[in-house]
């Protein structure tokens, strides 16, 4: 998979047989780059039907074992925050300790490190401050516990929004938003608004799905296309749900649940 315009087999094409390499082009933004919207769309994961997917630096790391017979562990990852200094893609090593990795990349403002993407990635502190088996970026922004009196009174253009509360969510041009920590709020029941299927870029019914996911509902949730999906999957839906529920995790616990139960 690819998008629109790159030719990652381009120059391999007369040295290498590719008759049985099938390429499939996505474009837009997020999510069209996730495996889950490609597997989708493809050949959708089933009950009945596994589906494997692999990363073309696990390919690479594959050919290394092959021609050496060492673990080749190099990594190409994405640096990127509004409290990054210099965003650009480096190279490091699985598993690598990020707090150590990212001193004098950051600015002075008190950060979060996050492994993997802000919407499904971990905070790498503790015993989790390393870079993830699947990730390919390392995130980095402001850590903020601050509390707002009444935050969607005062139209700030400042802040992202989807709906329209803020002034920004009338606004037409792209804006880079300085994103923090602050979840803007305490969790609260969940509301049936149209954000999740305005973020919902595969043909399911997220708002039903994410219901059921909450309730444990394993037999509804597979008819809705929940063993088609992954935590990053439903990134988004957590993202923009004003009830600050995380699907990602129940998601996974219907997964479990499935699995033992069978």
């Amino acid at each position: 998979c690819q998008d629109d315009g790159a030719s990652l087999l381009a120059d391999a094409s007369s040295e290498y047989d590719l008759s049985k390499v099938s390429v499939q082009r996505f474009n837009g933004v997020h999510p069209a780059g996730l495996v889950g919207t490609h597997i989708h769309f493809l050949l959708p994961a089933s009950i009945e039907r596994q589906v494997w997917h692999v990363g073309y630096q696990d390919v690479i790391a594959f050919g290394k074992l092959f021609l050496t017979g060492e673990l080749y562990t190099d990594r190409i990852v994405a640096l990127g925050g509004p409290n990054v200094l210099k965003p650009r893609l480096v190279r490091t090593q699985l598993g690598a300790k990020l707090s150590e990795w990212v001193n004098g990349e950051i600015d002075q403002r008190q950060s979060r490190i996050v492994s993997g993407s802000l919407l499904s990635g971990h905070t790498a502190a503790d015993v989790y401050d390393f870079l993830g088996r699947f990730h390919n970026q390392i995130s980095v922004l402001t850590e903020n516990e601050r509390q707002e009196l009444l935050p969607w009174v005062r139209h700030d253009s400042s802040k992202f929004s989807l709906t329209g509360i803020m002034m920004s969510g009338f606004s037409r041009t792209k804006k880079l938003f300085d994103f923090t920590t602050n979840a803007g709020g305490s969790p609260r029941a969940m509301m049936a608004f149209g954000q999740l299927a305005r973020v919902m870029p595969l043909d399911i019914l997220p708002i039903l799905l994410v219901r059921d996911l909450v309730v444990r509902d394993t037999d509804e949730a597979q008819l809705l296309g929940a063993l088609e999906l992954d935590e990053e999957d439903l990134a988004l839906c957590t993202f923009v749900c004003p009830g600050k529920y995380d699907f990602g995790k129940e998601l996974r616990a219907c997964l479990d649940i499935i699995e033992r139960e069978g």
